[in-house]
């Protein structure tokens, strides 16, 4: 069975296009549905604006539906439960750590756990991993066991992630956080792994997305980064420091059937 991981970014959609191109069987499209509370997309608010226009297109061009894929519980919900066992047990979950973050596995690799379980044969997870990126590539390709099977058709076509980002522009399938000046990253906009130029835009244009978690703060016992508080971020925002990366990364989309396996390895 041919299971194909879609975050909407432009990696993963070529990957969707290519297959279809090329006549490969597509089984299954499975879309993570990471969500901040139940009712707010985890997603850029962009990317969240996207995701149906994009799943109507797949639909019309290609015949695909795409499934979504829920842990049952909310970024918020879990925020406020009490831990049960292991370090600061009695304590709110509160933000995660940027090292083992609890998100990870409560929110992505039991919503991915849940979708696989339906399936007992043996399945190919096409992943979207383009050429310019064989480290990746080659981590995945070491996971492989008897039943799971991994391809990449950017990376066996030699394209590279300007390909990619080309292929998705063709049929009008590239999201438009792509055109935007000063993001860098996909994910989710509540991630305490962003930089705090993904972090200044958030606040800069989504304060209502930010009040949220400045709400949230006093009630983690942990602060959203680890060397200041968001209110301490707010102030010097509104004072003028607007923060600069010393080197201009290309987009990433974070892949979760790579998350998964990290988690099991």
């Amino acid at each position: 069975m041919n299971i194909f991981n879609l975050s909407f970014g432009k990696d993963s959609m070529a990957t969707l296009i290519l297959a279809y191109e090329k006549g490969i069987p597509i089984d299954r499209v499975m879309y993570c549905d990471i969500r901040f509370s139940p009712e707010i997309s985890g997603e850029h608010p962009l990317m969240a604006a996207w995701i149906p226009t994009a799943e109507q297109r797949l639909k019309e061009l290609f015949g695909v539906t795409v499934d979504h894929s829920y842990s049952g519980v909310s970024f918020y919900e879990q925020f406020y439960k009490v831990k049960q066992k292991g370090n600061h047990v009695g304590d709110r979950y509160g933000f995660p750590y940027t090292i083992g973050a609890w998100c990870n596995s409560k929110l992505k690799i039991r919503a991915i756990n849940r979708y696989l379980s339906q399936f007992q044969e043996g399945t190919t997870q096409f992943i979207g991993i383009a050429y310019d990126e064989p480290r990746r590539w080659e981590r995945m390709k070491a996971k492989e066991t008897s039943k799971r099977k991994y391809r990449s058709l950017l990376y066996e076509q030699k394209l590279t992630e300007q390909d990619a980002k080309a292929i998705c522009e063709r049929y009008g399938l590239l999201s438009p956080v792509y055109s935007l000046d000063g993001i860098f990253r996909g994910g989710c906009w509540f991630c305490p792994k962003q930089s705090l130029s993904d972090l200044y835009s958030l606040w800069k244009n989504y304060p209502d997305l930010y009040g949220m978690l400045l709400q949230m703060e006093p009630d983690s016992h942990n602060t959203f980064k680890q060397r200041c508080t968001l209110a301490q971020l707010s102030e010097r925002f509104e004072k003028g420091y607007v923060p600069q990366r010393e080197v201009r990364l290309p987009f990433v989309q974070l892949d979760f059937f790579e998350l998964i396996d990290g988690a099991r390895a």
